[in-house]
């Protein structure tokens, strides 16, 4: 799970009961405590109910035979998604209290994703589409019941038109796409899939087949959004969807790198034993460092993206805080290098600083030109060639005298891998024989 899901620590049953009565029914007594009959489906309605009530203040009605939504892994993408768009905000030097929109594709009859995003984050506004007539009268109900109308667009969906429709047609950037495709391809590989598990689901399945089922299933979906986007390009900073599958997974990103699309992201949501994936892609300059960017998952690696964020070892010489002070002295001797200083979770103890460079000064070759041809966006507009997250990490050892530490470069904006490279190599270089002159 996400390190801000408060749900890493299961939820206590009683507790939920006391607060939403309509629960109590379905509390089962188990040897390790009480649990919910994850095999019920109106326990599991009302599991879903309870905890939005609860913890978010939503008061959601969900419809029999229409999918459930778990709490837990819906919050995994909303806090993912804050994880990018935070990222973006920081490298744009965009305000930090700006409206972020995102649009959400097949937004089902709970209106989760929307919901979650609106109550957590007071700037956030969402369009949301539905191809379902039940769905999309209780998305709506759902949304006004929440006096959220103002921020949530909840639009029927055509049955055989672009699914980024609503891109096309809009006067602003947004900032995300997000969306649960269908996860089947036919009824018959419904069954196969539930013929196939060796043990019985841990949960029962209450999606409706207009939900799950879709021509060439999850993979066919999300490859259509992808030829979209093609188009749409700079009419949306970060395209993403959540998989359900490995080979879907593999599939799309095969699909972006026919296409040259090499600015992509891929992470990971875990709920219980259940294991989805969510993938990004855009064709801005904005990139995401590895943390939410890439997994380490050794059987995964030849369709993970490039590394975006890389270490470099220090020799064990110099307290931390020298070296951290010195790590600053060279940043502040390199011409033409924007700075300032950025703490991104508000809670770490580890001063960073936000580089922006709009062009070369540290190479040999770079100093011999005379001048160099400021970066221009697809906008038209100017802007750095790099902007960089930089930071000095120290990482104690109890059992040694000596201290390993490291720095840290995070790639942030730029389309010139190799600038971002020789900067940190650079940067690196100079460090170390600071340290070394010590």
């Amino acid at each position: 799970m996400h390190a801000r899901n408060p749900y890493r620590t299961p939820p206590d049953f009683l507790a939920l009961a006391e607060a939403y009565p309509p629960l109590k029914p379905h509390i089962v007594l188990a040897r390790n405590g009480p649990i919910i009959d994850f095999k019920n489906e109106t326990a599991q309605r009302l599991l879903t109910e309870a905890i939005l009530l609860r913890d978010f203040s939503l008061k959601v009605e969900l419809p029999p035979g229409r999918l459930c939504p778990p709490v837990p892994n819906r919050l995994n993408y909303i806090l993912w998604l804050e994880d990018v768009v935070a990222t973006t905000t920081l490298a744009l030097e965009l305000s930090g209290d700006r409206a972020v929109r995102g649009l959400d594709v097949g937004t089902g009859a709970s209106a989760i994703y929307p919901l979650l995003g609106c109550r957590t984050n007071p700037t956030w506004s969402f369009t949301a589409t539905e191809l379902d007539e039940l769905s999309l009268r209780f998305a709506r109900q759902n949304v006004e019941g929440n006096n959220l109308q103002q921020r949530i667009s909840v639009l029927s969906a055509g049955p055989s038109g672009p699914i980024l429709a609503m891109l096309k047609d809009s006067d602003v950037v947004y900032d995300f796409t997000m969306c649960n495709p269908p996860f089947y391809s036919s009824r018959e590989e419904v069954l196969q899939s539930a013929e196939a598990k060796e043990f019985e689901p841990n949960a029962v399945c209450t999606g409706a087949d207009v939900e799950m089922i879709t021509p060439g299933g999850e993979a066919a979906f999300v490859g259509r959004m992808v030829e979209e986007s093609l188009e749409l390009r700079d009419k949306c900073r970060w395209f993403t969807s959540m998989l359900g599958k490995m080979s879907s997974l593999a599939s799309i990103v095969h699909l972006l790198r026919s296409k040259q699309v090499d600015n992509y992201a891929i992470s990971e949501l875990v709920q219980g034993q259940t294991r989805r994936w969510v993938i990004a892609w855009s064709f801005g300059d904005v990139r995401l460092p590895d943390p939410i960017s890439r997994l380490s998952h050794s059987g995964i690696q030849h369709i993970m993206p490039s590394r975006n964020t890389l270490h470099q070892p220090l020799p064990d010489a110099q307290p931390g805080t020298e070296v951290a002070t010195l790590l600053k002295s060279v940043l502040d001797s390199l011409a033409g290098l924007s700075l300032r200083q950025v703490n991104i979770d508000g809670s770490s103890t580890e001063v960073e600083h936000l580089a922006s460079a709009a062009r070369n000064t540290w190479s040999r070759a770079a100093r011999r030109k005379k001048q160099e041809t400021m970066y221009v966006d697809e906008h038209g507009e100017a802007g750095p060639k790099l902007v960089c997250r930089v930071c000095y990490q120290e990482a104690s050892d109890a059992g040694k005298s000596t201290r390993a530490g490291q720095l840290v470069f995070h790639w942030l904006r730029g389309r010139d891998r190799g600038l971002f490279e020789s900067f940190a190599s650079h940067i690196e270089r100079k460090v170390i024989a600071a340290v070394s002159a010590k």
